[in-house]
């Protein structure tokens, strides 16, 4: 189904729509909706597919202290968790510093 008709399930409820919890003002608001409209560009793109999801290396990556980084173009756009005035953590964790070289 679209994203539309999928969350046509929510109709009439109530969400806050997602911001970014980084040091800097959110100039953004972030809905449900949105999301399911990105995940439905990303599959007609190709950029996203269930069965080749790979769920231990999403988490693994998805830790400050293994980069918290995602794909969002696979190959070729990367994110990365908000940038910070110090090297480490609170907890001594290291904040990754990435210099990424690809072709376009």
């Amino acid at each position: 189904m679209t994203a539309d008709e999928a969350w046509e399930a929510f109709n009439g409820v109530k969400f806050v729509a997602f911001r970014d919890a980084g040091y800097l003002p959110c100039s953004y608001k972030c809905t449900i909706l949105d999301c399911l409209r990105g995940l439905e560009f990303a599959i007609g793109m190709g950029w996203f597919k269930l069965s080749e999801f790979n769920v231990r290396e999403y988490e693994f990556y998805g830790t400050i202290e293994n980069g918290d980084v995602n794909w969002i173009i696979p190959n070729k756009f990367m994110a990365f968790s908000s940038p910070n005035k110090t090297r480490f953590d609170q907890n001594g964790v290291n904040y990754f510093f990435f210099i990424i070289s690809m072709r376009i």
